[in-house]
């Protein structure tokens, strides 16, 4: 089975997932709908109002798509729990950040590359389920950035019986001529329980982080200095809006979040480990309600800088992971590392 739709630019990739699950009579289903309403942003020809969705699951995890607004991810949830870990939304309210930028945030997971610069957002998407069987699903994920002159394709994969979710991606300097300073960076728009119990801890592999702005300089003055992750690493220490950058080099490829309630653990691996230097997190915080649009999310991004030559390109891999009934003591990069190493490949 194949299913091909052209879109317009960009490309992106996607995640994995794992914790202790039974495996019995796991099997893969990939399904596509277009019934769904989904606001349109950028102005182009090829954005749809309805476009596709496709859902991809087993038995112990299952993830959709949003080809047509640039989503790898739009939705992750373990089957028998029917909570998304990642922030959704199919009709956004406009917001304005500090600094006048006007945008919206469907949530989800995405790339910076290609980019939709006027609206903030990535572009549109073109996909093809290569596989759709018991034993294998992979969709094929693939768009070019006209103004960076570069292709990304991504190859995403959930097996029978497993877990996990992997995710390849490759990005090519399509120029003949010309080479490429990138700087790139993904977005994983976290979802933050709405409740006064709320208490959700940001994992990030650094020893110290610096602030790069707060409203009305809350958390201190700019470029200050703190220690991790005593300084903002839970929700109820986020009380408005707040941008903050690790401070320290990456001591591993691996971060995520932890949701005390549920003693789940939402993880982002990478490999290979050097390929993202940087690390940044953004909140509208405890206090989004006095913000027009805002919403209960944190954004983490990992970030990166390299050159590519003339049709030269650079693979990497991304996996997301869930690991449930995790105490919280047990919060640990070393702990968390051991765990997703017996689930890769």
């Amino acid at each position: 089975m194949k299913i091909k739709k052209s879109i317009v630019v960009v490309l992106i990739m996607m995640g994995l997932v794992m914790g202790t699950f039974s495996t019995a009579q796991s099997k893969v289903s990939i399904n596509v709908t277009e019934d769904q309403y989904v606001l349109p942003v950028a102005e182009l020809a090829s954005t749809k109002t309805n476009p596709e969705i496709i859902h991809m699951s087993n038995d112990l995890v299952a993830i959709d798509l949003i080809p047509n607004r640039g989503r790898i991810l739009s939705n992750f949830m373990l089957t028998d729990k029917q909570q998304s870990y990642l922030y959704q939304k199919f009709v956004p309210d406009p917001m304005v950040l500090p600094g006048g930028l006007h945008t919206v945030e469907f949530g989800g997971y995405y790339f910076s590359l290609p980019w939709n610069t006027r609206d903030r957002q990535p572009f549109d998407l073109q996909f093809e389920i290569l596989n759709s069987t018991d034993d294998l699903g992979e969709i094929f994920l693939s768009g070019k950035d006209m103004f960076q002159k570069t292709l990304t394709e991504v190859w995403v994969r959930m097996k029978k019986a497993s877990p996990v979710v992997e995710i390849e991606t490759k990005i090519t300097n399509t120029s003949k001529k010309t080479p490429k300073d990138l700087e790139f960076r993904d977005f994983t728009v976290f979802y933050i329980h709405d409740n006064e119990n709320s208490n959700e801890q940001i994992i990030l592999p650094v020893d110290k982080i610096k602030l790069i702005e707060s409203k009305n300089d809350w958390a201190g003055s700019k470029e200050s200095l703190f220690e991790w992750p005593e300084s903002f690493s839970q929700w109820k220490m986020i009380n408005d809006y707040l941008v903050f950058q690790s401070a320290s080099q990456l001591s591993t490829n691996l971060a995520g979040i932890y949701y005390p309630e549920t003693k789940d653990v939402f993880v982002k691996s990478w490999k290979p480990e050097e390929f993202f230097n940087g690390a940044e997190i953004w909140s509208w915080g405890k206090n989004y309600s006095n913000e027009p649009g805002a919403a209960p999310y944190i954004v983490y991004s990992n970030t990166t800088q390299f050159t590519l030559q003339p049709l030269e390109s650079k693979s990497f891999m991304i996996y997301f992971t869930v690991m449930s009934d995790i105490a919280e003591q047990d919060i640990t990069l070393e702990a968390l590392l051991n765990k997703v190493s017996q689930l890769l490949p």
